[in-house]
């Protein structure tokens, strides 16, 4: 079904997004480990191997994610057999990550204590920008978002991981199809100090994550390291790299095996990427992540 959507919205060239989907946060006692799956929706292809955490150039210590419809591309040309080299390769016509990088990146202030607002304000901007040029585009999205934006930080002189967060959305309101309001909203800013309660935050297929992995059919999947990291009160001071990186990877590693048997709204999957956001400046690879 959702294949033959894409194909209608194609045959009518509208512009049509790709959709990411999980992004999975775990701080720990020196750093914030970030982890995510590589999966693109596209036209009902799942495409693997996009790299969705974005760092900046300007401030260390601190990337961009987007879940959700982050990226809106032409219709491929009659005939294109390769779906996802046309997603990788075709010229974005809105991609939001590259929106938000680009305005922290032309800030100085700490993306950690910046205006959240402001950020929401700008990527509203964008998408009514595009929105004039494709009028069509978000006739379907009445009531819906369209796409979450995360920042995450870590200062390591106060060992405080920033976690913030917020929702692009079309307002239901009345109004003629292509005029509702683009509004930010659901705006979110949590600090993990070593003292807090250590946890795992989730976002992307939250919901879905929440009902078939934690609450469901998924929760066999989840190690007995992640259920004990979950389950037992111990600060985040406590919580070492390796135990941090492993739970952060096999929650995603349960999504991915979980949506074989229950479909998720888009697909999660593909290659793990995963960084630490620690005491170096810039943010480090994780290798072991990416080879598990």
């Amino acid at each position: 079904m959702a294949r033959l959507f894409a194909l209608l919205l194609a045959a009518l060239l509208l512009p049509l997004p790709a959709r990411a989907t999980l992004v999975v946060l775990v701080p720990l006692a020196d750093g914030l480990v970030v982890a995510a799956d590589s999966r693109m929706s596209f036209m009902g292809s799942e495409c693997d191997g996009a790299f969705k955490i974005v760092e900046l150039a300007r401030h260390a210590r601190t990337v961009v994610m987007v879940t959700g419809d982050s990226i809106f591309l032409k219709p491929p040309a009659a005939g294109e057999t390769d779906i996802c080299h046309y997603v990788e390769s075709a010229p974005r016509m809105l991609d939001v990550a590259s929106v938000v990088q680009n305005y922290l990146d032309q800030h100085a202030a700490d993306p950690a204590r910046l205006p959240l607002e402001d950020l929401g304000a700008v990527c509203v901007r964008a998408v009514e920008r595009f929105r004039q040029s494709n009028p069509a585009t978000f006739e379907g999205y009445a009531g819906k978002e369209i796409f979450s934006v995360i920042v995450a930080s870590y200062d390591p002189a106060s060992r405080v991981a920033t976690l913030r967060n917020f929702v692009v959305r079309v307002d239901a309101g009345a109004g003629k199809a292509g005029t509702h309001r683009i509004e930010a909203a659901r705006f979110s800013s949590i600090a993990v100090k070593p003292k807090d309660r250590r946890g795992v935050w989730i976002y992307g297929e939250t919901a879905y994550v929440e009902k078939n992995v934690f609450a469901g059919f998924g929760r066999q999947y989840l190690s007995a390291t992640t259920l004990d990291f979950i389950r037992a009160n111990q600060p985040v001071g406590d919580a070492p790299l390796s135990q941090a990186v492993a739970v952060a990877v096999n929650v995603i590693e349960a999504t991915s095996r979980t949506t074989e048997k229950i479909p998720a709204p888009s697909g999660i999957g593909g290659p793990i990427r995963a960084v630490l956001l620690g005491n170096k400046p810039r943010p480090e690879p994780l290798v072991w992540a990416a080879q598990h």
